[in-house]
């Protein structure tokens, strides 16, 4: 297993990896037509070359020359934005997230900075409990229109890099 990070020779692949696993994990929780258009706006070719051209750490998780995962963060201020972590169903519930949870946490560290946002939809409860377990707490909500008629309906969850 590795974790790459994603350049312009990996966003066309990462891209349909990353869309069709946001489309199967939230079709049920949101519908298939928000999911839909949630993966074109934030994981389209276009949406992801346009965050790593602003600073955004993209990798990708391969196995057997196979991406298994993504996960998506950037440094804002002196905290850390994960703005997705995301495993293939098929390795859901085998410790990838963690894996994937523990290189952020390296990159705040190494980076001096206090702490790891981000939101979860508040119908998402998997997610939810695991950002708990992670030792994430609840420091917010926030409802986002994200146009199209569609909003985020999200907890902001926090977690702090030196327990404090």
């Amino acid at each position: 297993m590795e974790i790459i990070r994603v350049d312009e020779n990996l966003i066309d692949e990462t891209s349909a990896f990353a869309q069709d696993t946001f489309i199967n994990y939230y079709n049920d929780l949101i519908g298939n037509a928000q999911a839909v258009y949630m993966a074109d706006l934030f994981l389209s070719k276009d949406a992801i070359k346009e965050l790593i051209d602003k600073g955004a750490i993209f990798k990708i998780v391969k196995e057997d020359d196979k991406i298994i995962g993504f996960f998506e963060y950037q440094k804002e201020d002196n905290r850390v934005f994960l703005s997705k972590l995301y495993a293939a169903e098929s390795r859901r519930g085998m410790g990838l997230g963690r894996i994937m949870f523990e290189d952020v946490v390296n990159y705040a560290k190494e980076n001096s900075l206090d702490s790891i946002y981000l939101t979860v939809n508040k119908g998402n409860t998997p997610s939810y409990n695991i950002y708990l377990h992670l030792g994430f707490k609840v420091i917010d909500a926030v409802v986002n229109d994200i146009g199209n008629g569609y909003v985020m309906d999200d907890y902001i969850m926090e977690y702090k890099v030196n327990g404090s």
